[in-house]
């Protein structure tokens, strides 16, 4: 007679398998091969009307605003020794802003261990995600996945998509919800964020060590899922080559399937680092004025070397892995925007993707599983 119990055991190893894929490393940006990989975007930040210039790989490597330090981290800064000209009031100090060649897709994690980000009134730091081409945004969303500005103190990360795209309202998170409506025609593209907790950003998070950023866009029904951890709270297993978000408790951020069809509102992302100055967000005089209360207008800094001495990333390593279901099929369609994050597009809209092949799979794991139970009890 067929054992019941261990058919029963077989099942549930089998669900256990299918809903926590195994990751593997795709892609590993660190040591001396971490610059490997990037394309360095050479111009202005036209998009963001930020008052910095983004040099090309080259020029940034030879003014040390890209370079690895003595332990081997990736230092990503803007320039903290050029005086600007009080006579240029468009002057762009030097910067960096740059994407990865290839992309990540569904059924990704994607981990950032990061000891310093950039902070100081009239900086504005972002590690995002967009889809490709850039100039369709939103229509193949963005994530962000570390931002804020100047001297604000936690980390906030969202959303930004086309219409429909909702954080749902029995999310699970311990961050604070802060906006459900990811759609970046709603309240001039604010997206849906989620608050970090304490020493998430800024000065504090550096101060503390650092941390960790973990992010899954899941291709087992969970959506896209995001982890802080502090330097004194990181996983055992990210040390390892299978990271498993199963074992990671409620995550800090999440954007569930039920409110979000990420096949339908997100295509295959690029990761970008890039450091900007004022512009639309940091610059934004009642932003300024909450974030770096009594320092005259943002504008006023951007000529001042010594205002940029703690604007620079410092990190360890980006490694994305995939659970080997990710590739780059997934696709939307309508009418694209203008490609600037912070300001408000026209009505783009998108198509579902593809099923979800891990889903399909456990679903033909329960019919056969309890096939074999109904044979058992049949012997029986």
């Amino acid at each position: 007679m067929i054992s019941l119990t261990l058919l029963t055991g077989l099942l549930a190893s089998r669900l256990v398998a299918a809903q926590n894929p195994k990751y593997t490393i795709a892609q590993d940006f660190s040591g001396s091969k971490f610059f490997d990989g990037w394309t360095f975007t050479n111009g202005n930040d036209a998009k963001n009307y930020g008052n910095v210039a983004y040099l090309a790989k080259d020029a940034a490597m030879a003014q040390q605003l890209a370079y690895l330090n003595p332990a081997g981290n990736a230092i990503i800064k803007v320039d903290n020794t050029t005086v600007g000209s009080p006579q240029d009031p468009a002057y762009g100090r030097a910067s960096v802003k740059m994407n990865t060649t290839e992309p990540f897709t569904k059924g990704s994690l994607v981990v950032m261990d990061a000891l310093h980000f950039p902070y100081g009134c009239s900086v504005w730091p972002a590690y995002w995600s967009q889809g490709s081409p850039e100039d369709s945004w939103p229509q193949f969303g963005e994530i962000d996945i570390v931002e804020n500005v100047n001297l604000a103190p936690v980390n906030q990360m969202s959303l930004h998509t086309s219409q429909g795209c909702t954080l749902a309202s029995d999310t699970q998170v311990t961050g604070k919800i802060v906006s459900n409506d990811c759609y970046n025609n709603t309240n001039g593209n604010q997206g849906c964020i989620i608050q970090m907790p304490e020493n998430s950003f800024g000065e504090s998070f550096g101060r503390n060590g650092g941390g960790v950023y973990a992010v899954e866009w899941s291709s087992t029904g969970n959506g896209i899922r995001a982890w802080f951890f502090p330097r004194s709270s990181i996983p055992a297993d990210l040390s390892s080559a299978n990271p498993d978000p199963s074992t990671w408790g409620t995550p800090t951020a999440a954007w569930p399937e039920s409110g979000c069809d990420t096949s339908k509102f997100f295509g295959p992302q690029k990761l970008i680092i890039n450091i900007s100055i004022c512009g639309a967000y940091a610059g934004a005089a009642s932003v300024f004025e909450s974030t770096c209360p009594n320092q005259g207008s943002c504008l006023d800094l951007v000529r001042n070397p010594r205002n940029y001495d703690n604007a620079y990333f410092e990190i360890a390593y980006v490694r994305i892995y995939s659970d080997g279901t990710s590739s780059p099929s997934t696709t939307s369609s309508g009418q694209s925007s203008s490609g600037t994050r912070t300001q408000s597009g026209s009505n783009p809209t998108g198509t579902t993707g593809s099923s979800n092949g891990a889903v399909q799979k456990s679903a033909g794991f329960v019919s056969a599983a309890l096939s074999l139970i109904a044979g058992a009890w049949t012997l029986a």
